[in-house]
């Protein structure tokens, strides 16, 4: 098995906007057209409006063309560098390339110009993750909640950065902490998908059934999550529960029929843990079939037609899991095994 746990909490970009398919004032006090077109045309005509500029920069970033978003970031911060939002927008983005000394630069530049804007502390506590400064970041993150003790976002960011610190040093302090800045981060927000998923890892972990509670409350918030019904699965096929683990899987196949994980964990489950061969050659074969690099695939391929005394097709699948990757070991055994 592969397992998933996507960590989206440190490079997150996200633009406001309400997607409104009618046009607006240029004037009005917010701008509310979703429309490339419209926002260029808007600016050729009237090159000097900044509020459409930053609408227009906050479009791409919804359309993930994070050069232009940062092009038309520079060009308002040229012509008028008092926004803080703006220098706050220009950060995250320079932190989501990894250009963190400009980063940093437009953090503290928030920072200095006004000490009560909570972002700016956020960012530099996200920052400061980055380069593996636990202390500092801590430190910046509880100078926000000291601003605002009720935002969720830096309860949750300090989840990630103890949940780290415990799997890189196994203090048993930082696992305890995660776990409580988890809580606190649903508890200030209870729709805080992030923190229930993380919540149900931790307690998966831990032997606690009620990670399936906390996968399901996050599968309520976001009901396409890949995320958290894969996790679900995981935590019901490690119990030994196979329908339940089939049932997420092929939740999975509706929600994303392309990806090959799920078929891979429902071959593994049948080669190993129900011996249905014929079944488990099917779903490994639709997991190549998804992902031609899938190698740990191709060896259990090899691993079932062993089992069915195929030889020729078992070595075929070893050897092919081995030119994949070199590297892997168990391909390499099962292979040197047979010949």
């Amino acid at each position: 098995m592969r397992n998933l746990l996507f960590l989206p909490w440190l490079i997150l970009l996200g633009a406001c906007g309400s997607g409104s398919s009618e046009e607006s004032n240029p004037d009005q006090d917010s701008v509310v057209f979703d429309s490339l077109a419209w926002f260029n045309k808007s600016l050729e005509s009237n090159p000097s409006n900044l509020k459409i500029l930053l609408e227009r920069s906050k479009y791409h970033l919804r359309q993930g063309n994070v050069e232009d978003a940062q092009f038309d970031l520079e060009n308002y911060l040229k012509a008028d560098s008092s926004n803080l939002d703006v220098h706050k927008l220009y950060a995250d983005i320079m932190m989501s390339k990894l250009v963190l000394e400009k980063s940093m630069f437009h953090y503290e530049y928030i920072i200095d110009h006004d000490s009560l804007y909570t972002g700016a502390y956020i960012g530099m506590g996200k920052l400061y993750a980055l380069l593996d400064n636990n202390a500092a970041a801590i430190a910046y993150l509880n100078q926000a909640l000291k601003i605002d003790p009720y935002q969720t976002e830096p309860y949750f960011m300090k989840g990630m950065i103890y949940r780290s610190d415990f799997i890189t040093t196994g203090r048993q302090e930082s696992w305890d902490m995660a776990l409580s800045s988890f809580q606190t981060a649903i508890e200030q927000d209870p729709d805080n998908y992030s923190a229930y998923v993380q919540l149900g890892v931790m307690h998966e972990q831990m032997g606690d059934s009620t990670a399936v509670q906390y996968y399901n409350a996050a599968i309520d918030i976001y009901p396409q999550s890949i995320e958290a019904w894969y996790n679900k699965g995981i935590f019901y096929q490690n119990r030994g529960e196979l329908d339940e683990a089939f049932s997420c899987y092929r939740e999975l196949h509706h929600i994303d029929s392309t990806w090959a994980d799920p078929y891979y964990n429902e071959g593994y489950i049948h080669l190993l843990m129900t011996e249905q061969i014929d079944s488990a050659v099917y779903f490994f074969n639709k997991a190549v079939e998804l992902d031609p690099q899938y190698y740990q695939a191709y060896n259990n391929l090899g691993l079932a037609y062993e089992k069915k005394g195929d030889l020729t097709n078992a070595r075929l699948y070893y050897t092919k899991a081995v030119e994949i990757n070199p590297d892997y070991k168990l391909a390499k055994d099962n292979l040197n095994r047979l010949q």
